[in-house]
């Protein structure tokens, strides 16, 4: 008889430690939001496509009018700054990280946007 109890204790357990396990992931995401330098719906495509799930992007967002990128993230896959160089490395200027000039002259020409002095 003592088995049914030992089970219930067993599934209550693996029932808590699992919900917790979810609420430590969620509270591992980070979101920020800077500036990445494009023009058209073309750079946003390519600026969010550089970004992936398996690198612990969770969602991503480049706005063309403002310039801004807000992405969500996992700190314990990717930093901030390993996000912006992925970026630089497609040919994109990011707040802090300026693409080479290899990289951005590779840009479809519709892509070419006004480069700012890092």
């Amino acid at each position: 008889m003592k088995s049914p109890t030992i089970f219930k204790f067993i599934l209550a357990a693996s029932l808590f430690l699992g919900s917790w396990a979810l609420k430590s992931q969620s509270a591992e995401k980070k979101t920020e939001t800077f500036k990445v330098y494009g023009n058209c719906e073309m750079c946003e495509e390519k600026i969010e496509g550089v970004l992936k799930k398996k690198d612990g992007i969770s969602k991503k967002d480049w706005d063309s009018k403002t310039k801004n990128l807000t992405v969500t993230y996992d700190p314990a896959l990717i930093s901030s700054t390993q996000i912006k160089q992925k970026i630089a490395n497609a040919g994109y200027d990011t707040d802090e990280i300026k693409a080479k000039d290899e990289a951005y002259n590779k840009l479809p020409k519709c892509c070419h946007y006004e480069r700012a002095t890092l």
